[in-house]
């Protein structure tokens, strides 16, 4: 694999990579990296590498026709090479990951890294000889050359022999979406911490099933996010969760009152047959084990106990029993006080949803959420009719971020139902 990276400070490549395995590969030959200072193309007696940008604006622009002047060097140098790639490193590209760090070492043989400074280079040498764009994360730092280093280092690792165990690629952090399992070594006991007993069996079987456990807890309790995308071994991932008890602190409540009708006025809204199949459904779908539909009205709550009991003791039980295995979990209550409890956990973190923005508790987005959920314990509150009343959700300990459609006009009108499915979705999707 050969890299070839331009960039106006070439020096801050070699201490990076004097020690290391990406050193000895480089010492054995089967990496090599060369730097391109594309002042060195420079027409000016001052080496100008950058302009102002047309139209004003923060920060200059790399010019196009040096940054050619440059490739033209490199390619120059490289006919050879048929399988080849020109990467510029922005935070506007794919992010890398591990796949696509697999991708770059088995699909070619060069991997050129353009390495901006100053505001960006200009546009048109992008579109006219950039094959790729790839950011690092989604954040800025003051040029191209911290990134390339990550990317020459996450690469490297699959070129064939730089790592001593082959092994090693294929066992680790993100390789199947998951992270890896906690790692001990001497002594068996550090401080009062012991070794798991397992590990020191000798049972391999039993060993290998423990670390597959282990990184799908891992992965769900510290990024839950990469869960969706992961494989798992369903036997695994069962055990896994028992353990884990996920989504046993999460409870949800579809609240009647108080919430506001289309005038603004303070109202009690009518339960609907739909409120408590639909949200029953997604809830059993998504885990939540405890869905309350909350309303003071007597007459509503003795609705609700109606339709309960046909599908739970009635006809409705051997008509249809899917139908009772979702609404094993609903129950109803007369306030949101009664819910909470009725659930019976303690320290519960309230948080609210709304369309609108309410002040008063603390904003937190899915990803958050995500985390949150899995540390402490969560009862998430919808409101029927035009939302839950500002008194209620300043109450809250937080404010769920809107769902945020892509009409054009802004429309943003979803029943209640839709907006419980699409947020358990965001919430825990892909963890089942």
């Amino acid at each position: 694999m050969r890299f070839d990276v331009i960039t106006i400070f070439p020096k801050m490549f070699a201490s990076p990579f004097e020690q290391g395995l990406v050193a000895q590969a480089i010492k054995e030959g089967r990496i090599s990296l060369n730097t391109w200072d594309p002042r060195e193309s420079a027409k000016d007696v001052h080496k100008s590498v950058d302009d102002k940008p047309y139209g004003g604006g923060d920060g200059m622009v790399m010019l196009a026709e040096i940054l050619k002047l440059t490739l033209d060097k490199i390619n120059s140098e490289t006919k050879n090479f048929s399988k080849k790639k020109v990467v510029y490193l922005s935070p506007q590209g794919q992010l890398l990951n591990q796949k696509k760090a697999i991708e770059l070492a088995q699909d070619n043989e060069q991997i050129v890294l353009i390495c901006g400074r100053y505001g960006g280079i200009d546009e048109r040498f992008i579109q006219k000889y950039v094959d790729e764009e790839i950011s690092v994360g989604d954040y800025v730092v003051t040029g191209g050359e911290l990134p390339a280093m990550i990317l020459i280092d996450a690469v490297s690792r699959f070129v064939p022999q730089t790592l001593g165990n082959e092994l090693s690629p294929i066992m680790e952090s993100f390789q199947d979406g998951l992270l890896e399992e906690p790692l001990y070594a001497k002594p068996r006991n550090f401080e009062g911490l012991e070794v798991p007993e397992v590990l020191v069996s000798g049972h391999h079987e039993k060993i290998k099933k423990f670390k597959d456990i282990q990184r799908i807890k891992r992965t769900f309790e510290k990024r839950p996010d990469l869960a969706s995308k992961a494989s798992f071994d369903k036997n695994n991932l069962k055990e896994a969760f028992k353990e884990l008890d996920l989504r046993k602190n999460v409870a949800l409540g579809l609240v009647h009152y108080p919430v506001y009708n289309k005038a603004g006025q303070v109202v009690a809204t009518n339960v609907t047959n739909l409120d408590i199949h639909d949200i029953a459904r997604a809830c059993r779908t998504f885990g939540i084990d405890n869905y309350y539909v909350i309303t003071p009205m007597e007459e509503q709550l003795a609705f609700v106990g109606r339709v309960l009991e046909h599908w739970q003791t009635g006809k409705g039980e051997q008509y249809n029993p899917v139908r009772k295995d979702a609404l094993i979990n609903t129950k109803a209550a007369t306030s949101i006080e009664a819910a909470i409890e009725n659930w019976g956990v303690k320290n519960t973190q309230l948080v609210a949803t709304s369309a609108r923005e309410v002040a008063g508790p603390k904003p937190i987005n899915f990803e958050s959420m995500r985390q949150l959920a899995i540390k402490e314990p969560i009862f998430l509150l919808f409101g029927t009719g035009y939302g839950l009343e500002n008194a209620v959700v300043r109450r809250c300990d937080y404010i769920l971020e809107p769902i945020r459609g892509r009409s054009p006009d802004g429309f943003r009108h979803l029943s209640v139902r839709s907006a419980v499915s699409i947020v358990l979705d965001r919430l825990f999707g892909g963890c089942y």
